[in-house]
């Protein structure tokens, strides 16, 4: 799977009653790209697909359904071992976290 670039902006609609612990929320998804590539270099699949689960249902919950179809790709590509496709997800979330823009409503 090839990184899909995103518009300069991506803009997401968050409900305000979250908004003080969306900041703390997607800075931790750019943690896991670290971790997801240092893990990625000891073949620790195990890990890498226990992150990507969990990616996957908090990002809808707080409404980056964005970041819940990343955490799928990468838990599916650990379940199959497949390096190239979780580095080329942990990339497109990477691109995706230095774009969104969060507007609370």
């Amino acid at each position: 799977m090839n990184a899909t670039p995103y518009p300069d902006i991506i803009a997401v609609e968050i409900d305000s009653e979250v908004e003080s612990i969306v900041p703390e929320f997607l800075e931790n998804r750019k943690k896991d790209c670290a971790t997801i590539s240092n893990l990625l270099e000891r073949d620790a699949f195990s890990e890498v697909r226990i992150l990507g689960h969990r990616m996957k249902g908090a990002g809808g919950s707080y409404g980056f359904d964005d970041i819940s179809e990343i955490g799928e790709i990468i838990e599916e590509a650990a379940m199959g071992g497949d390096k190239q496709t979780i580095a080329s997800a942990v990339l497109r979330l990477s691109d995706y976290l230095e774009r969104v823009v969060v507007e609370y409503v």
